[in-house]
């Protein structure tokens, strides 16, 4: 009867192993599931413990995995690779028993995790991956939050030169932080057939007249030697309004100069390589309307201010650079803006119609963002005069109540 005991022991303990075998694994993260389902070539059906428990290594690099839940179930695992993926918690780590050696670079991790895991025994790679530079180029970045909303302000130059890119590493840490890339207007989603469209709608004359009928002699005669030195016909230009010919005059020599696309091509270019969401503040019509409604008078001084000497205005655009680059809001504000002289009415309605109601609006949509209730964060890109030129998007926004911290 003694024997009994024993077999009984045996039998119990076998029978518990058993049981523990056919015990179902189950994981919180679906692409977990799919990356452990592929090391042991089981597509479908439950997987259980007999199933897994002979994997000593594991490759999980890439998988967008965000949640570990389930992963501790794997006792025999010695090595795991988890680089390159979406993982905050690495708590379940803590709990495998026979896990030596983890490889963690490429995830959103604080180093008090890091410093978790060591603590439990277990060797940790993980390289912080450098983010622009520390002593980068450019300022103008803001932060507000609301709840678990935030939106980043990054005020922005329309053009740039390549030692402009990498930006500084708050700016381009902000970027990767964003799910969402908030442009004035989303170049790569502009049909190219609308805006020739548009802009014949808006920038030519629909009346019997041209342009040679609108400017003073001396003003065409230098508008015509820019063109036709360019290889431009005079009889196109003919039909544009002075201020369509004024932006083709800036934009033709910028690019003679050589300045590449500037911040918000750099950031938007980025955004549709990393396939996130895009949204526009503004269209077209809203920015192009603006020059389409000012005087002819106005067009015609516009259009004479911008035949300036090519090496002024290489001069000119470099300082706004240099300016830029340094993030000096006050420098940025001087050389823009005469501080002494007085603005003619019409200059007053120009700035209102490019500045004060455009800021308005934007920040109408920036709070839409803000009281969404969403956990989002959103990188708002725009010119940088709309962060710094009262009334600015950011005084606007703490008018609201909101409270705007100046990161960079």
């Amino acid at each position: 009867m003694k024997i009994l005991k024993p077999i009984l022991f045996l039998l119990t303990f076998f029978l518990l192993v058993a049981c523990q075998s056919e015990t179902e694994v189950n994981f919180a993260d679906q692409q977990l599931e799919e990356a452990i389902r592929a090391e042991v070539d089981q597509p479908e059906d439950e997987l259980y413990l007999s199933d897994v428990r002979d994997l000593k290594t594991l490759d999980l690099s890439a998988k967008a995995i965000e949640d570990l839940d389930g992963i501790e179930a794997l006792e025999s695992i010695e090595e795991i690779n988890l680089t390159d993926n979406e993982i905050t918690d690495v708590e379940p780590l803590t709990t495998m028993p026979e896990l030596k050696e983890v490889k963690l670079t490429g995830n959103p991790l604080e180093e008090e995790a890091i410093t978790e895991l060591e603590e439990n025994g277990i060797e940790v790679a993980f390289e912080i991956e450098q983010v622009g530079l520390p002593d980068g180029p450019g300022g103008f970045l803001w932060k507000v939050e609301n709840g678990d909303t935030t939106v980043y302000l990054q005020g922005t130059v329309h053009l740039g030169e390549p030692d402009l890119f990498p930006m500084h590493e708050k700016i381009e840490q902000a970027y990767v932080e964003s799910d969402v890339v908030v442009p004035e207007i989303d170049l790569f989603n502009v049909e190219m057939a609308e805006m020739n469209k548009l802009q014949m709608e808006l920038g030519t004359y629909q009346d019997e007249t041209n342009l040679e009928d609108h400017l003073p002699e001396e003003t065409y005669q230098e508008v015509e030697t820019f063109f036709m030195d360019r290889g431009f016909p005079m009889g196109v230009i003919d039909t544009y309004k002075p201020w369509l010919v004024s932006n083709m005059v800036s934009q033709l020599m910028v690019q003679e100069l050589g300045f590449t696309e500037g911040v918000d091509m750099y950031f938007l270019s980025k955004a549709q390589a990393d396939d996130k969401e895009i949204i526009a503040l503004e269209t077209p019509r809203d920015q192009l309307g603006i020059f389409a409604d000012l005087s002819m008078d106005y067009q015609v001084q516009m259009l004479e201010e911008s035949l300036i000497d090519i090496n002024t205005y290489e001069q000119d655009l470099q300082q706004l650079i240099d300016i830029y680059k340094s993030g000096n809001v006050d420098d940025l504000l001087d050389v823009l803006f005469e501080t002494d002289a007085a603005m003619s009415v019409e200059e007053e309605a120009y700035m209102e119609a490019l500045n004060d109601n455009r800021n308005y609006g934007m920040a109408e949509e920036i709070t839409k963002f803000l009281e969404s209730g969403e956990d989002q964060t959103y990188f708002v890109i725009v010119g940088s005069l709309h962060l710094i030129l009262e009334p600015h998007v950011i005084s606007i926004l703490e008018e609201e109540g909101y409270e705007v911290e100046h990161i960079h």
